[in-house]
């Protein structure tokens, strides 16, 4: 069964892939429940696995958070803090797979980690996302870009503040580095801003034209 999941390009797989490739086998699902037994497959959710062999070789040692994100639940992009640290804009460490979905607000807690999902209205949704080319895995994740990802991160979680407290905010608790924001597309998230019709996300584009 190894090698059935040695021709798998990809190093997750889900049931129906599965039972295409197991048909020799008279009852191939409990080949793949004892695959999950033996630590061959590790279960995200129900119907969808990695392959451990593939995540723990010395060439392919990585999970592929940010895939795994987009296909755990959607439609969905990753964004937020972890996205920020994927671009090197906050210092800390981020533990969380955070994205935003057209959905219910969602979280996972699987064995690689924890993914959590938070929903924003469809005509926020789309603008401002950016296809990634993964670095350790085929294919590629939809990601925000840096604008989009400071957007989402401002709406879900600075509510209430006003343009000073958020100035605070992103640079002293959420330690972003000034820097960055010299390099933020202004006009790209000014487009953001007209479609997210909030007050604290018009206060980013006003506070990045300033810092």
């Amino acid at each position: 069964m190894r090698d059935v999941l040695r021709l798998i390009k990809t190093p997750y797989v889900d049931t129906q892939t599965l039972l295409s490739l197991l048909t020799d086998y008279r009852k191939p699902r409990e080949c793949i429940l004892r695959m999950v037994k033996n630590g061959e497959l590790i279960r995200l959710k129900n119907g969808f696995f990695l392959i451990a062999i593939k995540v723990s070789d010395g060439t392919n040692g990585m999970v592929p958070y940010e895939q795994i994100a987009n296909l755990l639940y959607g439609p969905s992009y990753v964004s937020l803090e972890w996205a920020l640290s994927f671009y090197g804009m906050i210092p800390e460490r981020v533990h969380t797979v955070t994205s935003m979905t057209i959905g219910r607000n969602k979280e996972y807690h699987t064995p690689v980690g924890d993914f959590s999902y938070f929903g924003v209205s469809s005509d926020r949704y789309s603008i401002g996302i950016v296809q990634k080319q993964s670095s350790n895995s085929i294919g590629g994740f939809l990601m925000a870009s840096p604008e989009k990802a400071l957007a989402d991160l401002v709406f879900k979680t600075c509510k209430g503040l006003n343009k000073e407290q958020l100035y605070h905010e992103l640079l002293e608790a959420k330690r972003i580095d000034r820097e960055y924001f010299h390099t933020i597309d202004k006009a790209l998230l000014k487009e953001i801003s007209s479609c997210y019709h909030s007050k604290i996300v018009n206060y980013l584009l006003d506070l990045v034209g300033t810092i």
